[in-house]
């Protein structure tokens, strides 16, 4: 989606830029800037997204770094560890 679009279903679902912002702890410039492709932020842009009700990938599908899945973390990524240890000992 374009940038203009973006803030545009935004508006139509009753939220802007300052409330994404205000809910993530940080400027509106940021998400602004999200939204227009001057800077990346996958946290806000999966924020933008939730608030559209539509998934990362529609919403900025010309972003790359959007469309990875994250890595594992904390427990999941002990078990992945434990995983991969287990295939390297085969």
């Amino acid at each position: 989606m374009e940038a203009e679009a973006i803030k545009q279903a935004l508006h139509d679902k009753g939220f802007t830029f300052a409330m994404i912002g205000e809910a993530l702890s940080i400027n509106s410039n940021v998400v602004s800037g999200v939204c227009y492709r001057r800077t990346t932020s996958k946290q806000v842009a999966e924020a933008v997204a939730k608030a559209l009700g539509k998934p990362v990938t529609d919403v900025f599908p010309d972003v790359e770094s959007y469309q990875r899945a994250r890595l594992p973390r904390g427990r999941d990524r002990a078990a992945k560890q434990a995983e991969l240890l287990q295939l390297l000992a085969s």
